[in-house]
């Protein structure tokens, strides 16, 4: 099989569909979580995940989404320069997405060439700890996955929310990968393509795409201009779609 293993599209459609285009035909397309926030394009893109029939699980920006919209903060910021791009995707959202994200499992299970696989979008909520020890691993393999997975001679983990691919293997028979952002890298990662990962027959492959962020910038210097986004968001945008050597920039002048 040749699986497509995606994570962290956050609103990015334009990555998602220059991965598309990179990786070619696939069996499957699995999706680590946090579809949303930190970019401008909720609805385009939860829309492709749906219509690539995307196995998708929730990731933590996917459920903070939804709790900014049950509390109605996004109102209450609104025109301000505490609005944030999550308060932008409330906005834009719509009514049959949001209710895709409220049906998100917080994790998956599947096979594929004789492999079992985990799929969960991070190992602790509020935290970036990833499981180190084969303990770790089997502790948290027997929550969330089914015990008959336990008999399979190859096991891997899939993990998203820290935006930096990884294959860590803890022995023979287990490992766990982290395929990367689609869209956007941590501070000290200049690499602005979209990341994603081939899994063929078994084998993991690491890929990544150029792809055009200028609408994406474009609308970020709308806030810019307009004065109306917090700051910060706002030089995370720069460097994530723009040129900005780091995320802490001073903004461009409007």
């Amino acid at each position: 099989m040749r699986l497509l293993i995606l994570s962290d599209a956050h609103a990015n459609i334009a990555a998602l569909k220059a991965v598309a285009k990179d990786a070619g035909k696939v069996d499957a397309i699995y999706f680590a979580g946090d579809a949303v926030d930190y970019g401008t394009d909720p609805n385009e893109a939860i829309d492709w995940l749906r219509e690539q029939n995307a196995h998708c699980v929730m990731g933590n920006h996917d459920r903070h989404l939804l709790n900014i919209l049950d509390s109605g903060e996004a109102e209450t910021f609104r025109g301000t320069r505490q609005y944030k791009w999550v308060h932008d995707n409330c906005d834009r959202i719509s009514s049959k997405n949001v209710a895709f994200l409220r049906g998100l499992p917080m994790g998956l299970c599947f096979t594929a060439d004789g492999v079992a696989y985990l799929m969960r979008h991070q190992l602790v909520d509020g935290s970036y700890d990833m499981p180190e020890s084969l303990q770790a691993f089997d502790d948290d393999w027997r929550v969330h996955a089914s015990e008959a997975l336990m008999s399979f001679n190859q096991r891997r983990m899939i993990f998203g929310h820290t935006h930096r691919r990884c294959v860590h293997q803890l022995d023979n028979d287990r490992l766990w990968l982290n395929p990367g952002s689609v869209s956007y890298r941590r501070p000290d990662d200049r690499d602005k393509r979209a990341h994603y990962m081939l899994i063929e027959n078994g084998n993991i492959h690491f890929r990544a795409v150029d792809y055009d962020r200028s609408a994406m910038l474009a609308r970020a210097m709308a806030y810019v201009r307009a004065g109306t986004m917090l700051e910060t968001d706002l030089q995370d945008a720069m460097f994530f779609f723009g040129n900005a050597l780091t995320s802490r920039e001073p903004l461009p002048k409007a």
